[in-house]
């Protein structure tokens, strides 16, 4: 996977709409989605999230927040 530069990623984010899905999150920053889901279940996700009944949505500011430092 090509490496995405912080504008496009912030741009990339953003498209999604206030929250996005674990698969989207990943097209943006890599990893497996299934990941994600299994460290919002521990707690340690490290971004803000909600459960809309089993789907993980993750707030994509607070995504946008961590990777700009």
């Amino acid at each position: 996977m090509e490496r995405i530069s912080t504008p496009e990623a912030v741009k990339a984010l953003r498209s999604f709409g206030v929250t996005c899905s674990p698969k989207q999150l990943a097209s943006v920053l890599g990893g497996n989605p299934y990941r994600y889901n299994i460290a919002a279940k521990n707690g340690s996700l490290g971004y803000e999230f909600t459960w809309h009944g089993t789907n993980l949505r993750i707030y994509t500011e607070s995504v946008i927040k961590k990777i700009e430092g």
